[in-house]
């Protein structure tokens, strides 16, 4: 990673169908907001991306379809240690992909006097009655309970002027990570799963650019009647390394401005 860079109306039979889908109670799609380049920003390229370091999805961020993390900081650190590896080794020999590592964020912040940044974006996320519980999607709850919140706004804002007046910021995070054991009609399954987000934001408007999202999990699995499958930790749990392998994929940048698939 570099350190430093920068209508026409619609026909009868039209209205009529979109009638009969709002009577018919279909969910909107606004709710369902899949991840990739947002509406509005197909052909835009940050000139200067400030790249934080990973953290976890804030607590009070959450949404009816999230799933539930159930394991400790060591676990979650370990998993934003090899994200924050992965983004990083992610931007080079991208000429388009303009970025101030995490590294020099950082650095940045602690010469401004503004070291507590980056902890403090929780407290910009908390949560509101007014938040998006049906929202389906990160990219849908971004836009609808966050993106438009003033406090987030300044705290962007900050950021920006803080470090090299950058004008989007990447937010890496590990929005759930879990582990389970579990009989599946005679099979016993042991499992572990995790997903990961990012969130490239706007910081003069808050608006998300582009999101991108991976989920993984792998399972073993043994039959409940026989000797392997009967003792109190069997099968082995996966190890973390495995779902590492499938999580941190090239897929997770799909569509990123600039970026160059080669």
């Amino acid at each position: 990673m570099k350190r430093a860079a920068r209508a026409v109306p619609m026909a009868n039979s039209s209205i009529a169908f979109a009638i009969l889908l709002a009577l018919s109670g279909c969910v909107s799609t606004a709710t369902q907001t899949p991840c990739g380049v947002q509406e509005g920003h197909l052909s835009y390229v940050p000139a200067r991306i400030a790249t934080l370091a990973c953290q976890l999805w804030p607590a009070g961020a959450r949404f009816d379809s999230l799933p539930l993390t159930n394991v400790g900081a060591p676990e979650t650190k370990a998993l934003c240690t090899e994200f924050d590896n992965f983004v990083l080794k992610s931007f080079n020999d991208q000429p388009y992909m303009k970025g101030y590592s995490p590294k020099f964020v950082a650095q940045q912040l602690t010469e401004a006097g503004a070291s507590d940044l980056a902890s403090k974006l929780p407290d910009a996320w908390a949560h509101r009655g007014s938040d998006c519980g049906t929202c389906e999607t990160v990219p849908a709850f971004y836009h609808a309970s966050i993106a438009g919140r003033l406090e987030w706004l300044t705290w962007l804002n900050n950021l920006s002027k803080n470090v090299r007046h950058a004008d989007a910021v990447l937010l890496p995070f590990v929005t759930y990570a879990y582990e389970r054991r579990l009989d599946d009609r005679g099979l016993v399954v042991a499992e572990r799963g995790a997903g990961v987000t990012l969130l490239l934001v706007d910081t003069n408007n808050g608006a998300l650019l582009w999101a991108g999202g991976r989920e993984a999990s792998v399972p073993h699995k043994e039959l409940a009647n026989t000797p392997a499958g009967k003792g109190p930790q069997s099968p082995p749990m996966p190890s973390w390394e495995d779902v590492y392998a499938r999580l941190f994929a090239e897929p997770l940048w799909r569509a990123f401005p600039g970026r160059q698939v080669y």
